[in-house]
């Protein structure tokens, strides 16, 4: 999606019924809807942030993170993809995802 465009992203369910966030374009342009994950593991989100995976988890362990975490104990961490969103933008939350409309 471009900057000029406006997204409507909402909580939904895909056909397996598990929550997703779905992004539907505004019309303004040719980008496709498309859905992602409420959460994504901290390698993940240190890539869209730009952050070593070590660094990223060294800097959850001391609840330094650029954005919240969620920590799942012995799981690991996550991190909420609409905080992804925000801070580093769609289309780079999108391409580190993989995600395609």
């Amino acid at each position: 999606m471009t900057s000029d465009e406006r997204p409507d992203v909402q909580a939904g369910m895909d056909p397996l019924g598990d929550i997703v966030l779905t992004v539907r374009g505004d019309g303004n342009g040719g980008a496709p809807d498309y859905e992602l994950p409420p959460a994504v593991k901290l390698d993940q989100a240190s890539e869209v942030l730009g952050i070593a995976p070590a660094d990223g988890l060294a800097l959850a362990k001391i609840d330094g993170y650029p954005v919240p975490v969620i920590d799942l104990g012995s799981e690991g961490y996550r991190v909420g993809t609409a905080h992804l969103i925000r801070h580093a933008g769609l289309d780079k939350v999108r391409d580190v995802l993989r995600v395609r409309g």
